[in-house]
């Protein structure tokens, strides 16, 4: 679907120039066929108007050559002969109207050209000297019209060839997706059931010279409950559990080395009022944990500085631990699933040629994604796979939060190198989201969080492609720095091959950590225009765990089957499987989803 947005008024004035001086040499032309055909005999007298012919000549136009006049009747009869002018398509009456000493020399004009035409073809034998003759003598007395049309039709000519050469059509194009799915668990867990998610996107693409893109995208969804894997691993189940766990057991440790073991006197922590058992929120847990440490030191007779420090160290584990969580529970969901129920803009983006090889894109809402770390068989939740984690490196672009930023794309010579650079500020998008690195200040371009991703990319040939890349940022309150890598090959036409890397230097917590993802897709299996996929993937393989709360390493798969009904929709099951979620030692996760797609 295309929608026509008004050239520039420049424009307009040279296309209605343009256009009126064609409807005169086209006027000027048919009068002169409707006075030489419409006369059986030349001496009567003009006929009343009929109501086919009501359109009055102007006043310029008036009775400058007569049908009685010579000239008239020899320019007939050479369009006669000749075959010059065909008529009136509609084959109206036109042949009462007056004629301009204007409108006969485009007549001549348009009989000299074919005599011309003739003679330079060698059919001199099909022209004779008496309208050789003719023509000279008509050339002669009309030679200041003649001079004047054929100067008028050089500059139409001049000026349609500008128009051809810069022309342009601003052209808005609307295209949308929408997504239907049903997203339920496999598991014994009570806090996720089968659910019904939607998102819907529309996009409006505009270029104004035919080689740049101004993209508007609108989003709106099922809003933020999530689907079944992100709920399931939300801090209000395993990852509580282990924390009340791990307070617990520190909690009866630091108390039985001051005090006596709990067994001696057959109580628990609950009758001493120091258990966390009972706390619903991460919040409440963590203060009374901290709380209860800090008296317990107290009493043991720690100084103010070990209480402050003590303190401050288990307040930054659990922080560190809430944003890891966070982190793995982003990185297992749907990436379709959770957006905002309102009408929103989720992408705002002009996309422009800087020189031949060299291309800038500027936006004030979108993603690193859109620009780095692309991949051909893992980067489309409509299309391929849906696990967040699986679709993008995500300790690469610390989990891919919305912002303002710019990014440029160097191809010297469309050769076989490519480089990309993108910048994001997080803060600066017009629908900033909070993330495990974000903070919750707004700030400019320029400030905090931001990243900045370098890459790569070596295609050696057709069927193969590989990125290096490195990201250095802001994110929360510190420093953060990743490399990574991607890699796409064609295993032939029907299997394809691919996988992603990714390694963080400081990730929160002053934690070294490995993320990493590998697949096969099946293009065209059992069908053409179908796909088939399967993934795993750990989004964070922890090097050093400063917080002592991590157990396990999570690991996602994924499988699915895409299947092409026509053009506009598509039907895809999928299945997902996660095993330690959380990075904990917990039962795993295991969810089917049932999703249509539209286009249009």
């Amino acid at each position: 679907m295309s929608l026509t947005i008004a050239p520039t008024l420049q424009f307009i004035d040279s296309l209605s120039t343009f256009i009126m001086n064609r409807i005169i040499y086209h006027t000027s032309l048919l009068s002169l066929v409707s006075l030489l055909f419409a006369f059986p005999t030349l001496a009567q007298a003009t006929p009343p108007e009929t109501p086919a012919d009501s359109k009055i000549t102007a006043v310029s136009q008036l009775a400058d050559v007569q049908p009685t006049d010579w000239a008239f009747q020899a320019l007939q009869s050479l369009i006669e002969r000749y075959g010059i002018i065909a008529g009136y398509p509609d084959k109206t009456f036109h042949g009462n109207r007056a004629m301009s000493r204007y409108e006969f020399a485009a007549g001549l004009n348009a009989a000299l050209d074919r005599v011309n035409e003739l003679l330079q073809a060698g059919l001199t034998n099909k022209v004779s000297r008496d309208d050789l003759a003719i023509l000279q003598r008509l050339q002669t007395e009309f030679q200041t019209e003649l001079t004047s049309f054929r100067n008028r039709v050089d500059r139409l000519d001049a000026q349609t060839a500008t128009l051809e050469k810069q022309q342009f059509s601003t052209t808005t194009k609307l295209h949308g997706e929408s997504i239907f799915a049903i997203n339920a668990r496999f598991t014994d867990q009570n806090d996720a059931n089968a659910i019904f998610i939607n998102r819907s996107r529309l996009n409006l693409e505009t270029s104004f010279t035919g080689k740049d893109r101004l993209l508007l995208q609108l989003q709106a969804g099922s809003g933020q409950s999530g689907d079944a894997a992100s709920t399931l691993q939300n801090e209000g189940n395993a990852f509580r559990d282990r924390l009340i766990s791990l307070g617990e057991a520190q909690i009866q440790a630091r108390f039985e080395q001051i005090f006596f073991p709990l067994s001696d006197l057959g109580v628990t922590l609950k009758d001493l009022d120091l258990s966390l058992a009972d706390l619903s929120s991460i919040d409440e847990i963590r203060d009374k944990y901290t709380g209860v440490l800090a008296t317990l030191d107290l009493e043991a007779g720690a100084s103010s500085e070990d209480l402050v420090k003590n303190r401050e160290t288990l307040l930054q584990a659990i922080k560190t631990g809430r944003n890891i969580n966070r982190f793995l529970q982003k990185n297992s969901a749907l990436d379709y699933a959770g957006s905002s129920s309102s009408l929103q803009i989720n992408r705002l983006s002009y996309t422009f040629p800087l020189a031949k090889d060299l291309q800038i894109s500027v936006f004030s809402q979108g993603y690193l994604s859109d620009y780095v770390d692309k991949n051909h068989y893992a980067n489309n939740q409509a299309t391929n796979f849906s696990t967040f984690g699986l679709i993008n490196n995500q300790l690469l672009l610390a989990n891919d939060a919305p912002g303002a930023g710019a990014a440029i794309t160097y191809n010297p010579n469309h050769g076989a190198f490519t480089f990309r650079a993108a910048y994001r500020a997080e803060q600066t998008a017009l629908n900033p989201t909070s993330s495990p690195f974000s903070t919750e200040t707004q700030g400019g371009l320029l400030n905090a969080p931001n990243l900045g991703v370098l890459e790569l990319e070596v295609n050696p040939s057709k069927t193969a492609a590989l990125r290096l890349q490195y990201s250095r940022g802001i994110q929360g309150d510190r420093q953060y720095e990743a490399a990574g890598a991607n890699l796409e090959v064609a295993l032939g036409k029907h299997i394809g091959l691919f996988g992603r890397f990714g390694y963080a230097f400081n990730f929160p917590g002053d934690i070294q950590a490995i993320g990493w993802s590998a697949g096969l897709v099946f293009p065209d299996l059992f069908k053409q225009g179908n796909l088939a996929g399967l993934a795993i993937g750990q989004p964070l393989v922890l090097q050093n765990d400063s917080t002592g709360i991590f157990n396990a390493t999570q690991t996602n798969y994924e499988a699915f089957y895409h299947a092409q009904i026509n053009d506009h929709i598509a039907f895809s099951p999928s299945l997902q499987v996660i095993t330690h979620p959380g990075n904990l030692k917990a039962d795993p996760v295991i969810t089917a989803t049932l999703k249509t797609i539209f286009t249009f």
